[in-house]
């Protein structure tokens, strides 16, 4: 009668039935997982791969158990979630296909100790068991997970050690003016010895065509779009979006130059890799180290066009309707910029079809917080119609119009021969401090000045520089938007 008796803290509660892996201990034949890992896909790992295989077989046949799958993940050790092959092997514990886990060594499992509490924790919640060669390892026999501690310390200050050497390699061969990258920016290609960036004959072509089109006014969305009406696939051999064009106007290689050590991945609170800037000291940057396929003076005007248009806070639509005062209306409460935004309808019209239904609206949605209600909406086609009005009486007198701007051309065509000379000054200072940036660079790599001087000085240069393009991009802007008044003019 007694196991008819139930707690009152158990008593309609839901828990899950402890399983213990301890109990597997005595039990022949279980199905087990073997788990494999290589950090890269070279040749000279591909032995790696079958004797981890051959290790694991002969281990099951002596112990007597039944390898039924072997999990195989080409990934780094750093960061768990991220290989495909290790989440297959959680799932199949969970639904209690394989009732342990054997690997070769822990390094193979995981460079963490974290990764590798979780993973033993994880697999022993399910009722199955973690089991490492080479370190003789049995989750089975280690209730207070010293020994997988110790275990995995080690292995990820191997891991720490490797990654130095690996960074002090590449690092030498960014000095040497070579490339790290195993996948070159689009418009390049590795050369024959994958130690350079060489011009691709295929994309390159379309490199120069978004830069042109770009200059001549197109947005990014339009470059993307028409990209995509032609077949031409983007680096990935996808379709091109805007942030795809956007990416490729703003990196400096186009120029010829190579930035190594400016990022790095660390591991946030959850665990998860995130990448993060470096001091700007630490940086490496050679320039000349390929063929550029954009002069300096181009790739100032694209990044001052991509400045211009940030500060006006444009945003193109993709939606199939356009709206004249999208970002440019601002709301009478609050003062904020108010967007046009396509609603779809909750009803549909009875026509017979499937298709959506949809309205347009302008919105404010209060995000400055100085608003007095929380969503303002205004109707589009009233709206637009009342701006069309407002052009239409404004363009009505063109002799009036055209006579009133050119009485206000003096707003522009002040004396700017002063700004003239300082542009020039400006670009002469620039040249004299990019070759000050290369002077350095020699003489590091001539051990005639120590890594410290080398990082103080160019740091130094690098300051200097950043503030000459901004002075010479706010005079380009100056000098460029007088000199183009009378053909704007023309042109409405």
């Amino acid at each position: 009668m007694d196991e008819e008796f139930v707690p009152a803290h158990l008593a309609g509660r839901r828990f899950d039935i402890l399983k213990d892996p301890a109990k597997t201990m005595e039990q022949k034949g279980l199905p087990v997982g073997g788990y494999i890992r290589i950090s890269t896909r070279k040749d000279s790992q591909k032995t790696s791969i079958e004797n981890q295989e051959k290790v694991l077989a002969q281990w099951a046949e002596v112990n007597g158990y039944n390898l039924v799958r072997f999990y195989k993940d080409v990934k780094t050790g750093k960061f768990a979630y991220l290989r495909s092959d290790m989440q297959e092997l959680k799932k199949d514990v969970k639904k209690g296909r394989i009732k342990g886990v054997v690997s070769k060594e822990i390094a193979r499992t995981a460079r963490d100790i974290i990764d590798v509490l979780e993973l033993k924790r994880e697999i022993e919640r399910n009722g199955a068991f973690f089991v490492a060669i080479k370190e003789n390892y049995d989750s089975r026999t280690d209730d207070d997970e010293f020994l997988l501690i110790l275990h995995a310390g080690l292995a990820q200050k191997e891991q720490k050690t490797t990654a130095s050497r690996v960074k002090v390699v590449q690092m030498i061969k960014a000095r040497e003016g070579k490339t790290n990258v195993p996948q070159p920016a689009y418009g390049y290609m590795l050369s024959a010895d994958r130690q350079h960036l060489v011009p691709n004959p295929e994309t390159a072509p379309v490199y120069r065509f978004i830069v042109e089109k770009f200059l001549e006014g197109w947005g990014q969305l339009k470059i993307a779009r028409y990209l995509n009406r032609r077949g031409i696939p983007s680096k990935r051999g996808r379709t091109w979006c805007t942030n795809a064009v956007r990416v490729i106007l703003s990196n400096p290689v186009y120029l010829g130059i190579t930035i190594y050590n400016a990022t790095t991945l660390v591991r946030d609170g959850s665990g998860r890799q995130k990448r993060v800037v470096r001091p700007r000291e630490e940086w490496i940057v050679r320039h000349g180290t390929h063929e550029s396929l954009i002069s300096g003076e181009d790739f100032r005007r694209v990044q001052l066009v991509v400045e211009k248009r940030r500060e006006k806070n444009c945003k193109e639509w993709t939606c199939e309707r356009k709206y004249l005062g999208s970002g440019i209306l601002r709301c009478a409460a609050c003062g904020g910029k108010v967007y046009g935004t396509r609603f779809e309808r909750k009803w549909r019209k009875k026509t017979g079809t499937d298709e959506k239904s949809y309205y347009y609206r302008y919105v404010c949605h209060g995000a400055n917080g100085k608003c007095d209600s929380g969503i303002k909406y205004w109707d589009m086609e009233a709206v637009d119609r009342n701006i069309r009005d407002l052009l239409r009486e404004l363009f009505s007198d063109k002799e009036r119009l055209y006579r009133h701007v050119k009485e206000n051309t003096d707003l522009f065509a002040a004396d700017l021969s002063a700004a003239v000379k300082e542009r020039e000054t400006l670009k002469i200072r620039l040249a004299r401090n990019e070759r000050a940036l290369k002077k350095q660079q020699e003489a590091f790599e001539g051990d005639v000045i120590t890594m410290e001087e080398y990082g103080r000085r160019t740091a130094e240069l690098r300051q200097e520089k950043q503030e000459l393009l901004e002075k010479l991009n706010r005079l380009d802007g100056r000098l460029n938007e007088r000199d183009a008044v009378m053909d704007r003019l023309e042109a409405i």
